[in-house]
């Protein structure tokens, strides 16, 4: 598609054409307060089940050098043209009614798109249920913003549609844009990017029907019509526990690295949320959260981050997903001490953390 920065896929399904983007190396230079891209997230891991850290709201205090980010993407795009009537407001007014997170067909497997970057270890989880439940489910579609992902040799295995793109090569980096100009600058270029993927795949739905989900496991932040043609079917997940919050009920947790935070601030467990995407960074309403991990003495970032993909993050996305397809999923009208919408499970209202999986109810070999 002229102009708008994305490559044909040699490797993708015939007849498909261009395609944006995959798994260049984030960027760890991310500029605070500009809604650019983090950096990568080291693949989550860990042990057990035990208690998660630090309750919300226990005045902690947020490290001051820790980097705003999630090195997952998110945005920042207004709220309508998403398949939910009015779009979501994030602060409702008194009295505003339930808004249910829908789907856009009306039958069929529920058909979910992915933004990719890493391993593709998220895009295996929903190729394995589809594997499992293909009248309930189905990947669609995967992008990517650079060309080098392990996931778009994923989906190719299993004959998904993969695009990758250009992201890197149109936009630079974040950690390169140094002066509030060249911020501003960059922003301007990543959304133009994200805007021509979103023309992109509007194109591509008028041809294959329309995505009722889309997955966020990817390293650049979104802004613009892509996050808008979405709103209120985004899902992101995050290596971190989004309860936690500080003396002044901001969320401890966010960020490109929130599992090394978190043993930092000397958290006996870690926990994989996963939220709907907004305008906010790492503010959406919790959705899910899985199994809390024990961190264990001496583990490093890394490897309980790896463990926690395991036990955590599988089971978060899987119930997610699950519940999202059965129509089970509304925003409540009244919001949590962080400001994010409070969640409804079949009409009830969750706590902080939505639905918060137990290693019980989670088996290992789920």
């Amino acid at each position: 598609m002229p102009g708008t920065g994305l490559l044909p896929d040699p490797g993708s399904v015939p007849g498909t054409g261009p395609a944006p983007g995959a798994g260049l190396v984030p960027d760890a230079g991310f500029v605070p307060g500009t809604g650019l891209t983090p950096g990568p997230s080291p693949v989550p891991g860990a042990g057990s089940v035990p208690t998660t850290g630090p309750a919300p709201g226990a005045g902690l205090v947020p490290d001051a050098g820790f980097v705003p980010g999630t090195g997952l993407a998110h945005g920042t795009g207004l709220a309508h043209g998403t398949g939910l009537a009015d779009g979501i407001d994030p602060a409702p007014s008194a009295g505003a009614a339930p808004l249910p997170l829908r789907r856009i067909s009306s039958s069929g497997p529920l058909r979910i798109g992915v933004l990719v970057s890493a391993t593709g270890a998220n895009l295996r989880t929903l190729i394995e249920l589809q594997r499992a439940e293909p009248e309930g489910y189905q990947v669609a579609l995967v992008a990517s913003h650079g060309t080098r992902s392990k996931a778009l040799d994923l989906a190719r295995e299993h004959g998904i549609e993969a695009w990758p793109g250009d992201f890197d090569a149109r936009c630079g980096t974040a950690s390169r844009a140094r002066t509030p100009g060249e911020r501003a600058a960059y922003r301007r270029r990543a959304r133009q990017w994200h805007d021509g993927l979103a023309a992109r795949i509007a194109a591509w739905e008028a041809d294959h029907g329309p995505l009722d989900l889309v997955v966020l496991a990817y390293h650049r932040w979104i802004e613009g019509d892509l996050l808008t043609r979405h709103h209120g079917r985004m899902i992101n997940q995050h290596p971190g526990d989004l309860t936690v919050l500080d003396a002044d009920h901001r969320r401890v947790l966010t960020g490109n690295d929130p599992v090394a935070t978190a043993i930092r601030l000397g958290h006996t467990a870690t926990r994989t949320s996963c939220f709907l995407v907004d305008e906010s960074h790492d503010g959406g309403s919790v959705l899910c959260q899985g199994p809390p991990v024990a961190v264990r003495p001496q583990v490093t970032a890394w490897d309980q981050e790896l463990e926690q993909k395991r036990l955590s993050d599988r089971p978060c996305l899987e119930w997610t997903v699950r519940a999202f397809a059965a129509g089970s999923l509304a925003l409540a009208a009244h919001t949590h001490p962080d400001g994010s919408r409070a969640v409804l499970v079949d009409g009830v209202a969750m706590p902080p953390g939505g639905r918060r999986l137990t290693a019980a109810e989670t088996p290992e070999g789920m």
